[in-house]
C-alpha cells in the first residue's frame, strides 16, 4: 500500500511512543518497541516505506550518533580510562569479531557475510547494561570497567565496521587487486579521518571566536554534521567514521561549544531514534527469517563466546582482578543501537548484492534475543562478583 511520507512518519512516531511505554513496563528496551512499530507498518499493514525515506533517516541518525560518540572522547576522558580498560577493549573487540567471523563462515561458507557480521558483533548497547547496574545499585571494579567498556564499544564498533564494510565490498565486487584490497580501503578510512579532522578544526576555530547563542550552536551543529556526512558520501570515504572524528576534534579543541552542542542534539534524538528503528523494522523480511534461524543461533552463540573469551583474555593481559577476567564478558552481551544502525547502513551500502536484506533481518532478530537474555547475564555477573547491593 502506498501512502505519503507524512502518514508513514506520523504512524512510526505514534506507534513507537505507545509501544515504547508498553515494553518499558515489562523491562524491555524501547529500541525493540520502535522496531515493532515498523513491523506493524510494513510487514503487517503492508504500507510501503520508500528507499529515499530510509536513506535520509539513516544519514541523519547515524551522523548524529557518530558525532555524539566522538564528543565523548575528550583527552581527560581517555586519560581517565587508562591502559587497563583500553587493553581489555582492544582484545575484546578483536576476539569477538574473529570468533563471529570464523563460526559464521564455518556455518555458511559465505566469506563476505561472515566478515560483515564479524565487524558488527563487537558493539555493546550501553542502556541495557547501565539500567541493570542502576537497578542492582552495583558498585565496584567490575561495575566501573563495565561502564567504561560499554561507553567505548560503540566507537570501536564504528571503527571495525569501517574496515569490515570496505573489505566486504571489495570481495563482493569481484575484482581483487591492490586497489580494491589496499588503496581503496586506505582512502575510505584515512580519508574519513582527514575529512572529519579538517571540518572539526575549521568549526572549532570559528566557533571559538564567535558569540553564539544556543540556537546558533544548534544550527551550526546540525549543519556541520550533515555537511560532513554529505561530503564523505560524495568523495567516497566512511561517512560514519568522518562524523566520529569530527566530534573528537571538536571536544578537544572547543569543549565549551561542543558540550552545549551535545546537549542540544541529544534533546531531539528521541523522535529521530523512533523513525530510524521503525524504518529498520519495516525492512524485516519474515519469510527470509524462517530460513535464517540456524544462522541466528550461530551468530548469538559466536558473539557470546567471543565476548566472554575476549574480555577474559583482555583481563589477563591487563592484569585485571580475577572477577573482571571471569565475569566482564557475561555482563557485556547486550546488543542494540549502534549495532542495528550499522547493520541497516551496511544493508544500504550492499544493496546491489544479495546479502543486504539478510543483514538487517538478522541483526534486528538477534538484537531482540540479546535484549531479552543479556540483562540476566549482567545481573548474574554483578551478583557472582558480589558487587550487587540488592
Amino acid at each position: 500500500m502506498n501512502v505519503n511520507i507524512y502518514l508513514v512518519a506520523s504512524l512510526m512516531l505514534l506507534l513507537g511512543f505507545v509501544f515504547g511505554r508498553l515494553l518499558k513496563k515489562i523491562g524491555l528496551t524501547e529500541v525493540l518497541a520502535y522496531i515493532l512499530a515498523g513491523i506493524v507498518i510494513s510487514p503487517i499493514l503492508k504500507i510501503n516505506v520508500s528507499a529515499a525515506f530510509d536513506n535520509v533517516v539513516t544519514a541523519i541518525t547515524l551522523s548524529f550518533v557518530a558525532y555524539m560518540v566522538g564528543l565523548s572522547f575528550s583527552a581527560k576522558f581517555l586519560k581517565r580510562m587508562g591502559k587497563k580498560v583500553v587493553t581489555i577493549l582492544v582484545v575484546e573487540v578483536i576476539v569477538t569479531s574473529a570468533v563471529v567471523w570464523a563460526l559464521v563462515y564455518l556455518f555458511t561458507k559465505n566469506l563476505p557475510l561472515s566478515i560483515i557480521l564479524g565487524s558488527l558483533a563487537p558493539a555493546t548497547a550501553p542502556a541495557g547494561t547501565i539500567a541493570v547496574i542502576r537497578d542492582l545499585h552495583a558498585k565496584g571494579s567490575l561495575t566501573d570497567v563495565s561502564i567504561a567498556i560499554v561507553g567505548l564499544d560503540d566507537a570501536a564498533g564504528i571503527i571495525i565496521y569501517s574496515f569490515g564494510i570496505v573489505l566486504t565490498k571489495a570481495l563482493l565486487g569481484g575484482t581483487i587487486n591492490a586497489n580494491t584490497l589496499v588503496l581503496r580501503p586506505l582512502w575510505e578510512i584515512f580519508g574519513a579521518v582527514l575529512l572529519g579532522g579538517i571540518v572539526g578544526f575549521v568549526t572549532s576555530f570559528f566557533t571559538a571566536r564567535s558569540n553564539l547563542s544556543s540556537d546558533h550552536i544548534f544550527i551550526i551543529s546540525i549543519g556541520v554534521v550533515v555537511l560532513t556526512w554529505g561530503i564523505a558520501k560524495y568523495i567516497g570515504v566512511s561517512a560514519i567514521l568522518s562524523c566520529m572524528i569530527l566530534g573528537t576534534i571538536m571536544i578537544n579543541f572547543n569543549p565549551s561549544i561542543s558540550n552545549k552542542s551535545n546537549k542540544l542534539i541529544d534533546s531531539v534524538m528521541s523522535p529521530v531514534f523512533i523513525l530510524f528503528f521503525a524504518a529498520i523494522g519495516a525492512e524485516i523480511d519474515f519469510a527470509q527469517l524462517l530460513q535464517m534461524l540456524g544462522l541466528v543461533l550461530v551468530y548469538c552463540a559466536a558473539r557470546s563466546i567471543g565476548k566472554v573469551l575476549g574480555c577474559g583474555a583482555g583481563g589477563l593481559l591487563a592484569k585485571a582482578e580475577p572477577k573482571i577476567t571471569k565475569y566482564l564478558g557475561i555482563a557485556l552481551l547486550n546488543q542494540a543501537g549502534v549495532a542495528v544502525g550499522l547493520a541497516f547502513l551496511a544493508a544500504q551500502e550492499l544493496s546491489a548484492f544479495h546479502i543486504g536484506i539478510s543483514i538487517t533481518t538478522l541483526m534486528a532478530t538477534t538484537t531482540a534475543v540479546f535484549q531479552i537474555l543479556s540483562p540476566l547475564g549482567t545481573q548474574f555477573a554483578l551478583k557472582k562478583s558480589k558487587e550487587s547491593r540488592i
